[in-house]
């Protein structure tokens, strides 16, 4: 059900695209949302001026709009305001009030743009029905930007699932494919968020406009950028981080954005081939799963001395189980016979958890998600280990995750294709494979591989 639409820019002075923001499936009553444009906010502009669908600053301080004063019932909502920001200024921001704006709800800084066509976007918890919802922008005589609209979509409470693709450029046409598999397998319709290098969004749109145009797919995705995530959630990384440290700080910033309870992480080499129900898959007996391989821990050991696989700790290449058991030691002090191994790729998280993860850091003097990273840059290992010793009673460990791995080009085919009751999905592209194979030829082959899918 394409029920949140907004417009979103290809590139300044490109004509908008649709950015549709699905509706989870849900029993009756329905999830709620609300579209306001600037038709809805005429009436109400204060410090600024109208221009055609937009409403720009023009030099004032104060509230470049208030109102349209509507109600709402109670209930957790995300909230994206719409425009561009050109720059925030100081001390710009948007807020939700009731009670003729007596009562703030909630309040998100406007610094720069949070995405394409988004100014910001943020949660909203309502405990009680309220009959004048506000929603202002704030600005200040240096802010420029244009306000276009809000787009309110409730959220369900039960099933407060997202699904996060962390990509660069180079892998944009396997994101376009991931995206696409995710409208056509997984259920129910969760929100897909899209987070770049701002410098990469030319990229993304071309390609992305491009399948809409096609008609491979039907809507676009949440895009954000990397460094405002980054920087809403306290994470910014130092200037020596790779894309690859910088991309698992943002797999756990991205749980104090607010934007769901729970949420998967994909790679953007992979895609669903067969029905994906989040609840189903990830939860045992009510309890979101860790993805994590149970294995003999001298037997690991002698793997990795045999191999001479290595990881970093501290900036320096040790024995990859010198790495991860310094990881563990974080958290125990008991070196038990049975050690897990967090298994990349995918990674399950829960939004409480990171929190108490961070704060975990804070107390180990690393300050947040990216001084973790900084120390030892294995995202799943530090969230998998926190909850095995220090939340036993929510460890529920799921193996195998997902998808089905491919290293090599020629294997694809070397077992029959993913059934969903072997624990697989779909597939997930690993070097040299991710690099050898057209992304959207290889998903329509493996899905024309793939026998019909009977409900059960």
């Amino acid at each position: 059900m394409k029920a949140w639409a907004t417009t979103m820019r290809h590139s300044r002075g490109q004509p908008p695209q649709n950015m549709i923001m699905p509706n989870p499936t849900a029993p009756s009553p329905p999830l709620h949302s609300m579209v306001l444009t600037a038709d809805d906010y005429v009436g109400y502009i204060l410090n600024g001026e109208r221009q055609d669908q937009r409403i720009r600053t023009i030099g004032l301080p104060g509230f470049l709009v208030c109102g349209p004063y509507r109600p709402l019932k109670a209930g957790t909502y995300t909230i994206a305001i719409l425009g561009e920001v050109d720059d925030g200024g100081l001390l710009a921001f948007v807020d939700v009030v009731c009670n003729s704006g007596a009562r703030q709800l909630a309040k998100s800084d406007i610094t720069v743009q949070a995405g394409p066509g988004i100014i910001s976007i943020f949660s909203l918890h309502l405990p009680e029905d309220v009959d004048d919802l506000e929603i202002r922008l704030a600005v200040a005589a240096d802010t420029r930007l244009a306000f276009q609209g809000v787009h309110i979509q409730e959220r369900d409470a039960d099933r407060d699932y997202a699904l996060l693709n962390k990509s660069y450029a180079s892998d944009a046409h396997w994101s376009v494919v991931l995206f696409s598999s995710c409208l056509s397998h997984v259920k129910p319709d969760i929100p897909f968020y899209l987070v770049i290098p701002r410098e990469d969004q030319g990229v993304f749109d071309r390609l992305f406009g491009s399948a809409h145009a096609i008609g491979f797919i039907d809507r676009l995705p949440i895009t954000l950028y990397e460094d405002w995530v980054l920087a809403k959630s306290d994470n910014v990384t130092p200037n020596g981080f790779t894309g690859w440290q910088v991309q698992q700080v943002v797999k756990l910033a991205f749980s104090k954005l607010g934007l769901c309870r729970q949420y998967l992480t994909c790679d953007s080499a992979q895609f669903f081939t067969r029905p994906f129900d989040f609840t189903k898959a990830m939860f045992r007996d009510g309890i979101l799963c860790t993805t994590a391989r149970p294995q003999d821990r001298d037997e690991i050991d002698r793997h990795f001395i045999n191999t001479g696989e290595q990881c970093w700790l501290q900036g320096e290449l040790v024995s990859a189980s010198v790495a991860f058991d310094a990881i563990d030691a974080h958290f125990t002090s008991r070196r038990e016979p049975l050690k897990y191994h967090y298994i990349g790729c995918n990674g399950i998280f829960d939004v409480d958890i990171c929190h108490a993860l961070e704060a975990k850091a804070a107390n180990f003097g690393y300050g947040n998600f990216a001084g973790m990273i900084n120390l030892c840059p294995y995202e799943f290992a530090w969230y998998g280990a926190f909850v095995t010793y220090c939340h036993p009673d929510l460890f529920k460990p799921i193996e195998p995750c997902i998808f089905r791995p491919i290293v090599e080009a020629g294997q694809l085919f070397d077992e029959p294709p993913p059934t969903g009751d072997d624990g697989f999905f779909g597939y997930l592209f690993q070097k040299p494979a991710c690099d050898d194979l057209q992304p959207m030829r290889t998903y329509l082959a493996c899905l024309a591989a793939c026998p019909p899918h009977i409900e059960k």
